[in-house]
């Protein structure tokens, strides 16, 4: 190895990291679909949300406390993983894009006939 080469760096596990078999696992029990979003080196799965996760999620909707929005949803769809993701206000803030994607739900056109 030549003097200005860099050693490669090993990545260390993601924290939370599931097996295959969980993942399989939890895909046969959520037909909806699930995903993993990962922050800071943890990694959480969730549950595609349906209309009775997205509605008690709603209920926490409050113009003076809009986070409360996306915890309801991350609680009611969080499968497993890292915990730190919901609870480490750094990490929980950086995956609100990711949930607020999830409220919106598919995407459609309008057609006027």
């Amino acid at each position: 190895m030549k003097n200005n080469e860099q050693m490669p760096v090993a990545q260390a596990p993601l924290v939370g990291l599931a097996t295959a078999e969980q993942i399989q696992y939890w895909k046969q029990q959520h037909a909806g679909g699930i995903y993993a979003l990962e922050t800071g080196g943890h990694i959480a799965y969730f549950k595609n949300p349906g209309r009775q996760e997205v509605n008690c999620a709603l209920r926490k909707l409050d113009k003076d406390r809009v986070l409360d929005v996306y915890e309801e949803l991350a609680a009611v769809t969080f499968l497993g993983g890292s915990e730190a993701v919901l609870r480490d206000d750094r990490k929980f803030l950086g995956i609100c894009r990711e949930l607020k994607a999830k409220l919106d739900g598919a995407r459609v056109r309008l057609v006027n006939l």
